[in-house]
């Protein structure tokens, strides 16, 4: 039960990024006051928010930076963070990570099919041949925005699960 705000955030956060590409400030931002707020009053105290916020940012942003991530995914898991702890938001980030793989093959088999994987493989081929990069094609796989939001949250809420159970861990 202590968990519905952060499971409120994943809901609205993978839906949102699913239908719009995009994960507004609207959702993220007002969860990482309301993380902080809630370990101060009932939970682990303001420093297990804040170290989580912090931990995330750090690990996060360069890869918003190097856009591998975008900026709402990156808010995404601070908000996370702040309701986790930095111990397991590392292994939301690792379960969203190894969920994300085979989520975005699928969202993006959906769009482009067996020809966008060919052409994908095929210009992959001519770069490692030729070592020139060339830009992908508008029908290709790698050329697609996928969301990450929902591997994220789906992550998030796999690692919550386990751990309050005691299922499972990869972190003490």
């Amino acid at each position: 039960m202590e968990q519905l705000p952060l499971l409120a955030l994943l809901v609205c956060a993978a839906w949102m990024d699913l239908r719009t590409h995009k994960i507004p400030n609207f959702i993220t931002l007002p969860f990482i006051p309301l993380g902080i707020l809630f370990h101060t009053m009932f939970g682990e105290g303001a420093i297990y928010s804040l170290s989580g916020l912090a931990f995330s940012f750090l690990l996060l942003f360069p890869f918003f930076i190097l856009r591998v991530f975008a900026g709402g995914d990156v808010k995404l898991g601070m908000a996370i963070a702040t309701f986790t702890g930095w111990q397991l938001f590392i292994e939301s980030l690792l379960y969203g990570l190894m969920i994300g793989l085979p989520l975005v093959l699928i969202l993006a088999w959906r769009r482009v099919g067996w020809q966008g994987f060919k052409t994908s493989f095929s210009r992959y081929m001519l770069i490692f041949g030729t070592r020139r990069y060339m830009t992908p094609a508008e029908n290709e796989m790698a050329g697609l925005k996928v969301p990450y939001g929902p591997a994220l949250a789906l992550g998030a809420a796999l690692a919550v699960m386990l751990n309050k159970y005691q299922i499972f861990t990869l972190v003490s």
